[in-house]
């Protein structure tokens, strides 16, 4: 006998991830809203997000020469560049579409939208998969991998695959779902959480910094007077009728190892979602925001990167034909750095060894072509000596 789906008792929960197999008992706080209630944690996701969403995904076709190199030819029309680049739905845009995947990716483990296709297969929309009520499932015989649930706007769906869907995860230690790293740590995140409330309570015991006694009665003259007296020195401060004395409140050797506690687990969230500590407002052991270059490069390299190759690799196994390709653009990220842009310029169009146009320098830094700006500078006749001939191309 089976019971009705509305009583049967669920083996996950709404997510869809394996590891979400219970509630979060700490706190009476499921796990998929912990790291919201954690600052580290939540900023951690944020930067994350919001550097992906800011690396331009590029669509185009792609061909190869004789020596079997890859060539790109960007597009800018059609329905890739119009759903990645432009409008993947008709209530998101481009970034709060990235975000928003990513954001489930980092969080819950896996990231999915779904991909509308119309008559002849043409993608009319990207519809995010968020509540969870689509899950991967393998068929024990045949060991193939479908998806079934609820998908907003369409309904119910079963025996899908996942080129119906762009699918970007967490590293996966399942090989259906990415690793839940909110699941893993939720000790840290519960004992971080545990930590803000504590420092909450403190700060609302702890608003007057002592208090005044008097072996007399103070009549209320004298009371008011005192308080005026201390009104710009000591405000708030109360005033007690016999006993004079005065006690300061000041933090305890537990509230200083406490403010040390708060530094670790910063350091652990870090770790666990591979970002900067830097990134999370924390000194990262000292090191000065004058070398917020040399954290920005880890930000991008290690952090950023993989997330990026995720994206790209998730898009071209749903969407892209074999001829077709995806790049997220992490260059963006020091169109800012006018110091290191000029360096890097200088270099690339080197009269000897130059790798890039005009144009190409010009278009990175996010100005308009020039007439003339496509061709690589040309080597220069005083340096062909002996050992530096130009030789025919």
């Amino acid at each position: 006998m089976k019971w009705p789906s509305l009583f049967r008792k669920k083996d996950r929960d709404l997510n869809g991830n394996r590891f979400y197999q219970e509630y979060v008992i700490e706190r009476e706080i499921i796990a998929t809203e912990k790291h919201l209630k954690v600052t580290a944690a939540l900023a951690a996701g944020l930067r994350i997000a919001e550097g992906v969403a800011a690396m331009p995904i590029i669509t185009g076709l792609k061909s190869y020469d004789d020596m079997g190199r890859m060539i790109r030819m960007p597009v800018v029309e059609g329905e890739l560049a119009e759903r990645l680049g432009h409008k993947p739905n008709d209530y998101m845009t481009p970034i709060e579409f990235v975000e928003c995947l990513t954001l489930h990716a980092v969080f819950d483990g896996v990231g999915r939208a779904y991909i509308d296709r119309g008559y002849r297969g043409r993608i009319k929309r990207l519809i995010p998969i968020v509540d969870g009520q689509v899950r991967a499932v393998r068929d024990p015989e045949t060991a193939k991998v479908t998806y079934s649930g609820t998908i907003p706007g369409i309904g119910s769906v079963d025996g899908l695959t996942r080129e119906d869907f762009i699918e970007i995860s967490n590293p996966r230690w399942d090989d259906l779902e990415g690793l839940d790293i909110t699941s893993e740590i939720k000790k840290v995140l519960g004992l971080s959480m545990a930590l803000e409330e504590r420092q909450v309570d403190d700060s609302k015991q702890k608003m007057v910094r002592g208090y005044i006694t008097s072996e007399q009665v103070l009549g209320d003259e004298a009371a008011a007077a005192v308080e005026a007296a201390l009104k710009d020195r000591l405000p708030g401060t109360p005033i007690f009728d016999s006993g004079a004395n005065y006690k300061s409140i000041v933090p305890t050797q537990a509230e200083m190892e406490l403010l040390s506690t708060r530094k670790f687990i910063i350091e652990e969230v870090a770790r666990a979602y591979g970002i900067h500590p830097i990134f999370l407002a924390h000194d990262a052991a000292g090191q000065s925001l004058t070398r917020i270059a040399d954290a920005m490069d880890y930000h991008v390299t290690v952090t950023l990167q993989p997330w990026a190759r995720r994206w790209e690799q998730g898009i071209a196994f749903s969407m892209l034909k074999s001829d077709q390709f995806v790049n997220l653009d992490e260059t963006q990220f020091y169109r800012g750095d006018l110091k290191t842009v000029g360096e890097y310029a200088a270099k690339a169009l080197g009269n000897n060894t130059a790798w890039e146009t005009q144009n190409d320098i010009r278009v990175r830094m996010g100005k308009n072509p020039l007439k003339g700006g496509d061709e690589l500078p040309k080597r220069s006749e005083a340096r062909n000596g002996p050992g530096n001939q130009v030789l025919p191309a």
